[in-house]
């Protein structure tokens, strides 16, 4: 065999195994984008369902303590207006920290769940 023949010989076994690579790695990059997608998305509609339930019992608490607070004060306009600017309060106090208390965690979260090394979760 003449050197050059053994040279282009050498160049095709050395592209088929880059080639081989390069799938090999294309394909670990997927199954680490479909993983964790299929992560984010889980957690994603656990939370929607435990918002849900979360909301569900929040109500019926809201109306229990507006019927507690009826009582205490004898007038039902005092005990659910009562009940209605606790709520009022609630509503300001999210407004105003909503960066702090939703937007940072969830920017957060979902970063570290994209960019977690090792298989370990952040």
């Amino acid at each position: 065999m003449q050197p050059k023949e053994e040279l282009l010989e050498q160049l095709g076994e050395s592209y088929g195994y880059v080639n081989r690579l390069v799938e090999k790695k294309i394909e670990y990059y997927k199954l680490s984008a479909a993983e964790t997608s299929a992560g984010v998305i889980s957690g994603l509609i656990t939370a929607i369902i435990l918002a849900i339930i979360g909301i569900i019992t929040l109500i019926f608490a809201l109306i229990t303590l507006g019927f507690a607070l009826v009582n205490a004060f004898d007038n039902s306009v005092y005990g659910f207006g009562l009940v209605t600017l606790i709520l009022l309060i609630i509503f300001v106090l999210v407004l105003v920290l909503r960066k702090a208390l939703i937007t940072n965690p969830t920017v957060s979260k979902v970063i570290s769940a994209f960019f977690a090394h090792d298989g370990k979760e952040v």
